[in-house]
């Protein structure tokens, strides 16, 4: 990684032990890294990173706390790229036996270069840490094939309405009933659409949220809807979708 200012690690560093005090050191040591430099190191060198697709340290912490507050032992993530919100969700798994982590990302090597598994090779959490290089569609598809189950899902992959709508769809197969559903980038439109769909018309429920970015829905029981089922639904604005 390349070296960044003190004052801006110092900051960084308070506001994660703020947001998330139970994180560990170790833990701290790699996210404070990964959101003070400009370039982190994938498998070819030092690769520049672009800030706009990482998760805030605000919502990171959030998800972390859901993690160890759900006491979730199995999870999934579609989109992993730099691999912030994977260290995030890592960090809250090490402690359970049996704990799980799969994230799905075609882009890794091809686009990421390969720094979202520096990180966590950092991490230290390579046994529990599965990455599949795959599009969404086909991963998923595969892990339904195989009965996998998740307690936790995190779509944060491509972002147009139709690919949000598969994502979920194919998740909802792998989540448990009583298992959470989350989605990022909740100002956009397109995701939006997804979530105002599923709130109308599947048995999932809304899970309030500090974090404005990202939605969480827990799941409330498998499909049982009669194959003519459908609900008009109006899509929520953002506001209106955190007053729900």
């Amino acid at each position: 990684m390349t070296l960044s200012s003190a004052a801006e690690r110092i900051k960084v560093t308070d506001k994660i032990r703020q947001l998330a005090p139970d994180i560990g050191q170790g833990t701290e040591e790699v996210l404070v890294d990964m959101y003070t430099a400009n370039q982190l190191y994938g498998i070819d060198g030092l690769v520049r990173i672009d800030g706009t697709t990482r998760i805030s340290v605000a919502q990171g912490a959030q998800l972390n706390q859901l993690i160890r507050q759900s006491e979730i032992n199995k999870s999934l993530e579609i989109g992993f790229f730099y691999g912030f919100s994977t260290v995030w969700i890592l960090a809250g798994l090490p402690s359970r036996r049996n704990s799980r982590h799969v994230a799905i990302d075609p882009f890794e090597i091809t686009q990421a270069h390969g720094v979202g598994l520096h990180q966590v090779k950092r991490l230290g959490a390579a046994p529990s840490f599965e990455w599949i290089a795959e599009y969404s569609i086909h991963a998923l598809s595969r892990l339904i094939k195989s009965e996998e189950k998740f307690d936790f899902i995190f779509i944060d992959g491509n972002h147009r309405f139709d690919d949000v709508l598969v994502d979920f769809y194919l998740s909802d197969q792998l989540v448990t009933p009583g298992g959470l559903v989350a989605f990022d980038d909740v100002w956009m439109p397109s995701v939006r659409t997804v979530i105002s769909f599923i709130l109308r018309n599947r048995q999932y429920k809304l899970v309030p949220q500090p974090v404005r970015n990202m939605v969480v829905l827990k799941k409330i029981t498998d499909d049982n809807r009669h194959w003519r089922h459908f609900e008009k639904f109006k899509v929520q604005s953002t506001g209106r979708l955190f007053k729900a």
